[in-house]
């Protein structure tokens, strides 16, 4: 028979507490997977959120027709954008970017049949909740759609930028 080089009770003597420092580094390692895959799903959902609140916002606004109580498109448009968000925008009049674009001379205040609308936001911040591999930074998420403009209403067409614009932080 052989003889062992070390014997038994040595080579658990120096193995003692390697479980515990094996297991230490896997968990840190699988909490920085879940924490970066959590951020990843988090700015994903925003970036959808946001896409859908905008794209809710021109399908509102190429109809040309105005909220109860408002007087311009744009303000209608940016509530619309806001109720659709989910939370994500706080302040619409200074998040929501709402353009008008003749299709022939660039961006106009009195938009007509066949203008295009944009409705964009621009610059929202998110924060990642654990920045293990990577930097804390907030991320900047921007979203943008645009349509064509139908015909006014039988009514007429609503004025569409409001000429004072809210007062931002």
């Amino acid at each position: 028979m052989l003889k062992r080089a070390i014997p038994i009770s040595n080579r658990r003597r120096r193995q003692r507490g390697s479980e515990t420092i094996e297991a230490g580094l896997i968990t840190t390692i699988m909490f920085a997977l879940i924490f970066l895959l959590l951020d990843i799903s988090l700015s994903l959902f925003i970036k959808v959120t946001l896409q859908e609140a905008v794209r809710q916002g021109v399908r509102f606004g190429v109809t040309e027709q105005l909220l109860t109580g408002d007087t311009y498109l744009s303000d209608s448009i940016n509530k619309i954008v806001q109720q659709n968000a989910g939370g994500f925008i706080s302040n619409a009049g200074c998040q929501v970017t709402v353009t008008y674009y003749d299709p022939y001379g660039g961006a106009t205040t009195t938009p007509t049949n066949g203008s295009v609308l944009n409705v964009a936001v621009q610059g929202y911040q998110y924060t990642p909740l654990g920045a293990i591999f990577k930097s804390g930074a907030p991320v900047s998420i921007n979203v943008q759609a645009s349509d064509i403009m139908e015909p006014c209403p039988s009514t007429g067409c609503p004025s569409a930028v409001n000429p004072t614009p809210p007062t931002c932080p």
